[in-house]
């Protein structure tokens, strides 16, 4: 019964917590992006689980109950974050199998486990963010990236 007790990690008694390692937050793509880039992604952190990279959705409808109510401010702050690199689309959104189906996405600083049901392989770091290597490099990743 005591070792069974060494080997358990006691649950945090906050809960659970959002972690952002201090590299993203010192990095050029992180200085570029918008301060609403800056609170989605951390919403969307907070998804975040032991598994689930790769199935990470960011549709207004989720993102209401954080206070999120303009479609055109959602849509620039995920622009931003995919052009720098901070997170990447596993599946596009649209119509499929006669229904509609959301934009999935992963954070490219953890790696992804497979998804047989979705359609997503699995796929380790890519850590995309870090070619940014300038803010001038940065800023032009974002002023180029598609509207």
């Amino acid at each position: 019964m005591l070792t069974m007790a060494r080997n358990h990690k006691p649950a945090d008694p906050r809960g659970g917590h959002v972690r952002i390692y201090w590299e993203i937050i010192d990095s050029m793509a992180w200085r570029v992006v918008g301060y609403s880039a800056h609170s989605l992604y951390g919403v969307m952190r907070r998804k975040l689980t032991s598994t689930n990279n790769g199935n990470i959705s960011a549709t207004l409808s989720d993102l209401k109950a954080y206070g999120w109510t303009a479609p055109t401010t959602l849509s620039k702050a995920l622009r931003e974050l995919q052009a720098v690199g901070l997170i990447a689309v596993t599946r596009q959104g649209g119509i499929a199998f006669g229904r509609q189906v959301c934009t999935l996405y992963r954070f490219t600083d953890e790696p992804m486990h497979e998804w047989p049901k979705l359609g997503i392989s699995a796929l380790g770091a890519t850590n995309e963010w870090r070619e940014l290597k300038t803010l001038a490099e940065a800023k032009e990743a974002v002023k180029s990236s598609p509207s």
